[in-house]
């Protein structure tokens, strides 16, 4: 009979992370019966609510308190544990998940920065943000894949271990800390990184191009805000080409504005409608790029979104950009 490994490879310890997230999905099933109309009224200020759900979740469980054991690791008999063998504490478990949680909920933690500190709204830590969040991703994925231990950052910080459950060996686990291993696993993160700096590089080439009306979006978004119920604006300029049946090409471009409206708003359809015509309104009335584009599309989402469960009902209008409603972006 082949002999169990002690340290927890890659592919089990993805297996336990998406076990969890079912498990928490189910959990946040089943509370959002009882607690749908609170839900709705949280909108997506829910994402706050998943993150203590998860914060509390792995944190206590995979400290000392759980014994290293989140309810997908007792599943699979496998835990997190000092690397000399002993349990997390409460704090150092607490930090090693601030890594996983930045990764999962980025976007809603820089959004908290931005609102906290107004000073961050602009495109330098948008940047600085994005490629942390990304090297945390690598970090957290590259080092665990290649690492002769199979630790991640968030491992290294805390210097925690995961391990089959009462296969706990220090002598076999020092054994198996090979520098060399360790080194080329450094070296392959490396020369990620540098792919994710270069690829970043030649997208931003791609689309600079686009950066004065991406630029002047942003300044719209502003603006739908104030004239508006609707938040969480996101907007974009989209384009494609495509041939024809003819073989002849055709390009279509236009300006997306995705946004959040509250459900009682939503629900009443002269009321979402309303919000969508004042959102057509300011883009028709000081977008100078709208000559180069093709139509106006505003998608207008209500529901919830509590991090570990989501629910959303989405309803689009297009527009053509003198400002008269379409039937389709067809």
């Amino acid at each position: 009979m082949k002999e169990k490994k002690i340290v927890v490879g890659f592919w089990l310890r993805l297996c336990s992370d998406i076990l969890d997230a079912i498990l928490l999905g189910l959990f946040g099933f089943l509370l959002s019966i009882p607690l749908k109309g609170l839900f709705y009224q949280m909108g997506e200020n829910g994402l706050w609510l998943g993150l203590c759900i998860t914060f509390l979740y792995a944190g206590i469980l995979q400290s000392n308190i759980g014994q290293g054991q989140s309810l997908a690791k007792k599943i699979l008999k496998i835990q997190v544990l000092h690397r000399d063998g002993s349990y997390l504490s409460l704090p150092q478990s607490f930090f090693r998940y601030t890594v996983i949680a930045l990764i999962f909920y980025n976007q809603w933690i820089g959004a908290g920065l931005i609102s906290l500190f107004p000073f961050l709204n602009n495109n330098i830590f948008q940047t600085v943000y994005g490629f942390g969040i990304f090297f945390l991703l690598i970090s957290s994925v590259v080092l665990v894949a290649f690492h002769p231990l199979k630790r991640g950052l968030h491992d290294m910080l805390v210097n925690s271990i995961v391990v089959r459950k009462g296969l706990y060996n220090l002598e076999e686990i020092n054994a198996l800390d090979d520098s060399s291993k360790a080194k080329r696993a450094f070296v392959i993160f490396g020369v990620c990184c540098l792919l994710l700096i270069g690829g970043s590089y030649f997208a931003f080439q791609k689309v600079s191009p686009m950066q004065p009306l991406l630029a002047e979006l942003m300044t719209q978004k502003q603006e739908i805000e104030q004239a508006t119920q609707l938040v969480n604006i996101s907007p974009n300029y989209n384009w494609q080409s495509f041939r024809q049946s003819d073989g002849t090409e055709k390009r279509t471009a236009g300006v997306n504005i995705f946004a959040f409206l509250e459900k009682s708003k939503f629900d009443d359809e002269q009321s979402r409608l309303a919000e969508v015509e004042k959102a057509v309104d300011v883009v028709v009335g000081s977008y100078s790029k709208l000559a180069e584009c093709d139509y106006i599309n505003v998608q207008v989402r209500t529901g919830y979104n509590i991090g570990i469960w989501s629910f959303y009902l989405r309803q689009n209008y297009p527009y053509k950009t003198d400002g008269t409603p379409m039937t389709s972006l067809e």
